[in-house]
């Protein structure tokens, strides 16, 4: 199924299906096939109609981040999950790199101290129209933060362990930009224990690049910092010490295979996975009071936030 067509005819032609096997419409897909869960990979606004007739047929998902393309429908999402009993997981596949669970382990071992602050960066070149995949990235209101950001907010809080109290910064768009939305974001976090962290977003990267899986971030830590950057080396610096290079873990599952796997386990067991919609709608919270932001020049506390806007759902 495929919301439009030139990739259905595609995807046809390389998995050899048949016309019957191909549908516009999620619903009718679902009321002609049997199905054991729900993959969804569509563009952010049709993320709702696929959860909805998921959950009309009784099936778990495993759906591509964001979770929705505005905080509204994301809420109605969760709520619609919430309601049927189902499993949803959202596919955060940055989690599971060996280079970043490395990171992730020094910080929760406590090896340098106390965190004090985290900082991130991801900078890629994308002014050439198409260049970012596919054209409506470069036509969205907020490409960066709802097609990008929602990737390194998820791993901000993952790193830290920790949730976002409150978010403040700014989107623009450069002036030689070919983007329609902001494309370029600073933004500052408060976070829910004694640290903060710090994000560089950038569509528009002509100097020094950080792009996918080569994301720059920096832990600065009681007893010194923990950095990685485009090299994928995990690094520990110290100022009255020698550098340090950090060991990564070994015959690791490639991303998506971990993701997959750790999705079917829950439903055999049903220990949620660290992604699942009860935990990721405070990564895509993150983003939506982001663009808060961008709207009112003001901080915006993402709890608050959330909240509201199940109240205004609920209503």
């Amino acid at each position: 199924m495929d919301v439009a067509e030139e990739p259905l005819a595609q995807g046809a032609e390389t998995h050899g299906l048949p016309q019957a096997a191909l549908f516009g419409d999620v619903g009718e897909a679902f009321d002609a096939l049997e199905a054991d869960f729900c993959l969804i990979s569509s563009p952010p606004w049709a993320h709702e109609e696929a959860v909805r007739a998921s959950c009309e047929h009784g099936l778990a998902i495993l759906s591509e981040k964001p979770v929705a393309d505005t905080l509204e429908a994301s809420v109605r999402i969760e709520k619609m999950v919430e309601a049927a009993g189902l499993p949803m997981v959202v596919v955060q596949n940055y989690r599971y790199s060996p280079f970043m669970l490395a990171f992730r382990e020094v910080l929760r071992e406590g090896r340098l101290g106390r965190l004090s602050y985290l900082f991130g960066r991801f900078a890629a070149d994308y002014n050439p129209p198409k260049s970012w995949g596919k054209r409506f990235r470069h036509e969205m209101d907020y490409a960066l933060l709802i097609e990008g950001s929602v990737h390194h907010f998820d791993m901000l809080r993952n790193l830290t362990d920790e949730d976002c109290e409150e978010i403040f910064g700014y989107g623009w768009i450069p002036a030689w930009s070919d983007f329609q939305g902001d494309s370029n974001g600073l933004y500052v976090m408060k976070m829910t224990g004694d640290c903060f962290a710090f994000y560089e977003g950038s569509c528009t990267a002509e100097g020094i690049e950080n792009s996918w899986h080569k994301e720059n971030y920096r832990a600065e830590c009681e007893e010194g910092a923990v950095v990685i950057d485009a090299d994928n080396v995990v690094r520990i610096h110290r100022v009255d010490g020698e550098d340090e290079i950090v060991e990564q873990p070994a015959d690791m599952p490639e991303a998506g295979e971990a993701i997959v796997a750790e999705f079917l386990e829950y439903l055999e067991t049903g220990v949620p996975s660290q992604t699942a919609i009860e935990d990721n709608i405070k990564s895509v919270g993150m983003v939506f009071a982001a663009i808060e932001c961008d709207r009112t020049g003001r901080p915006v506390k993402v709890n608050e936030m959330l909240a509201e806007a199940e109240e205004q759902v609920e209503a």
